[in-house]
């Protein structure tokens, strides 16, 4: 079921806003490129439209002042062909050069280098009537058509505040030579164009705010496309808790099966119960292979009692030992004398028990 626009009041998620980046569907404002195109075009003009204006008006005055003696018999009109196309084409092909490569650099400041052929598939609401009817005089149409009169206004304006005071000295500019007239067409250009990047910059920039707000609007979540998104990339926590207490219960296993191995079962009585393991030549220091609390630890007593294996009572020891030490580590050494003594005691009437027994079968042989 389709959720409300409404429903949608959280922020978006970065993983949200990546997935509507590898759609197409990132803030772009067609200004900014404008930009950047329009500062290629000026620092071509700095850098080269003087010198060229200069070296052409020089090349073409033979148009307006000596037309009479340009040749054009043989292959000379060719050749002068050939020669006013490169002159020419040399000039305009640096200012579109940097122009394109300007508008190239304008989109990839906005959105980075991004390949997708999702704004390639063909879409109903792309050729609907009614879809291109709302575009056209829908809410963002409406604003973009408020945006570019106000842009329009505000350049006649300056344009005009420009303008205006070279308006006395257009008698004199045309009747200078054309050479001469150059400089100073170059200069009012660019007392415009330097007018004009200010007015794009700075509704360039708005507009770029304009436009990631609206992305970040379009790209709002509810809270159930939250959790979905978490569940996606987290996993289902009832899933992970599930997985968890299987890991648990194996781990809980596995401990469990080591107690029959244990020299010494250290209790509280019931509470607490530390399994611990020393063979003489083997384990440098006892070892902890299970520990539990309160249920848990009557399990280890009671498998403890199955397997025969030494259950001794101290209290203030078992809780120390608890808090101190983790399965497979060696007990700390605070903790050796106390457990030395318990463990020499069991390894003594083990060891005693061993003779006896080893005597008794000897006397037994011997009858």
């Amino acid at each position: 079921m389709e959720e409300d626009e409404s429903q949608k009041t959280e922020a978006p998620s970065h993983y949200k806003l990546e997935e509507a980046r590898k759609k197409g569907d990132v803030p772009k404002s067609q200004d900014v490129a404008t930009l950047f195109i329009l500062t290629a075009g000026v620092a071509v003009l700095l850098t080269l439209g003087l010198h060229s204006a200069q070296d052409l008006a020089r090349y073409m005055i033979v148009f307006v002042e000596r037309p009479d003696q340009i040749a054009v018999d043989g292959g000379a009109l060719q050749r002068l062909s050939f020669d006013i196309g490169l002159k020419t084409g040399l000039v305009l092909s640096a200012t579109i050069g940097a122009i394109c490569v300007a508008g190239l650099a304008g989109h990839l400041v906005q959105s980075g280098l991004l390949f997708t052929a999702e704004k390639m598939i063909p879409k109903i609401d792309k050729i609907s009537p009614i879809a291109g009817f709302k575009r056209l005089f829908g809410a963002e149409a409406l604003m973009t058509f408020v945006k570019t009169v106000i842009k329009l206004i505000v350049i006649c304006w300056v344009a005009y505040a420009i303008l205006a005071p070279h308006a006395k000295e257009m008698p004199i500019l045309v009747a200078m030579e054309p050479a001469a007239l150059m400089p100073v067409l170059v200069k009012i250009l660019l007392e415009l164009c330097f007018a004009l990047i200010g007015i794009i910059a700075v509704a360039s920039a708005a507009d770029y705010a304009i436009q990631r707000f609206a992305w970040l609007k379009r790209n709002r979540m509810s809270k159930q496309e939250q959790k979905d998104e978490y569940k996606k990339l987290e996993g289902d926590p009832q899933i992970k808790m599930k997985l968890r207490q299987i890991r648990m219960q194996r781990g809980r296993n596995r401990m469990m099966a080591k107690v029959p191995e244990a020299t010494v079962i250290i209790t509280n009585p019931t509470h607490y119960a530390v399994a611990l393991r020393y063979v003489p030549g083997e384990t440098a220091a006892p070892v902890c292979v299970a520990k539990g609390l309160d249920n848990l630890a009557l399990k280890i007593r009671e498998i403890a009692t199955e397997a025969e294996v030494p259950i001794v009572e101290d209290p203030p020891l078992a809780r120390a030992l608890y808090a101190s030490v983790d399965l497979e580590e060696t007990i700390p050494t605070e903790h050796y004398q106390a457990v030395a003594k318990i463990i020499g005691v069991i390894l003594g009437v083990a060891a005693r028990r061993k003779s006896g027994d080893s005597r008794q079968s000897r006397v037994q042989n011997a009858a």
